[in-house]
C-alpha cells in the first residue's frame, strides 16, 4: 500500500510539472476523489503552484467544504501560497468564519500574518474586535506581531492598556509588541500608564 501511495503521489509530481488545461483537470480529480488521503493531500499541494482561476475554487471547496482536517488545513497553506487577490481573500473569509473549525481558522490568521500588508493587518485587528474565542484573539496577536509595523505596535501597546480587555490577552499583548519593535519610550510610557501589578511585571 505504502509503495503504491508514493507512485501516485510521484505522479500528482510529474503532472504538475506540466501546467496544461488536461493535467490541471487530473490534478484537480486527484485532490476531489482520490481514495488515498496522503494522495489528495499531495494533490492539494500542488494545486498551489498551478495557481489558477480554478485550482483557487477547487482550493476554497476543499477548505469549506472538507470533512478531513489535515486536507482542509493542506487547502488553507495551498491558498496562502498563491500570489492573487481571490486567494488572500478566500484566507480573510475563512479566518472570520465563526462556524469554521477553530483550528483551521487560526491556521489561516497565521498565514495571513506572514503574508503581511496593510490590508492584511487591518482585517485582523479588525477580526479581533469581534473575536470571542481567547485562543483565536491570541493567534490574531501573534500574526500582527510578525507584521512588523509601527502602527500595529502602537495597537498592541494600546490593546496592553485597555481595561476591557482580558488581563491574559494584555500580557500577550506586551510580549508581542516588544518581540515586533516596540521603543523602548513606549514601554516605560505602557509601565508609567497602568496600577496593575501583573501589568508592571
Amino acid at each position: 500500500h505504502y509503495a503504491e501511495v508514493g507512485v501516485c503521489a510521484l505522479a500528482v509530481f510529474v503532472l504538475a510539472q506540466h501546467h496544461t488545461p488536461e493535467t490541471e483537470d487530473l490534478i484537480l480529480s486527484v485532490a476531489r476523489t482520490d481514495p488515498d488521503a496522503d494522495v489528495r493531500q499531495q494533490a492539494v499541494f500542488w494545486l498551489s503552484q498551478v495557481g489558477s482561476d480554478r485550482a483557487v475554487t477547487a482550493l476554497d471547496s476543499i477548505a469549506r467544504g472538507s470533512t478531513d482536517p489535515d486536507l482542509r488545513d493542506r487547502a488553507i497553506f495551498a491558498l496562502s501560497q498563491i500570489h492573487g487577490s481571490r486567494a488572500l481573500q478566500i484566507l480573510r473569509d475563512y479566518a472570520g468564519r465563526a462556524d469554521a473549525p477553530e483550528e483551521s481558522r487560526e491556521r489561516a490568521i497565521f498565514w495571513l500574518g506572514q503574508r503581511g500588508g496593510a490590508e492584511n493587518a487591518t482585517f485582523l485587528r479588525d477580526l479581533y474586535a469581534r473575536t470571542s474565542g481567547a485562543d483565536v484573539k491570541e493567534r490574531i496577536l501573534f500574526s500582527l506581531s510578525q507584521m512588523r509595523s509601527a502602527e500595529t505596535t502602537r495597537w498592541l501597546l494600546d490593546l496592553a492598556v485597555s481595561p476591557a480587555e482580558n488581563i491574559d490577552l494584555r500580557k500577550k499583548a506586551i510580549f508581542w509588541a516588544s518581540q515586533s519593535g516596540a521603543d523602548i519610550g513606549d514601554l516605560v510610557r505602557l509601565y508609567d500608564r497602568t496600577a496593575d501589578r501583573e501589568m508592571k511585571e
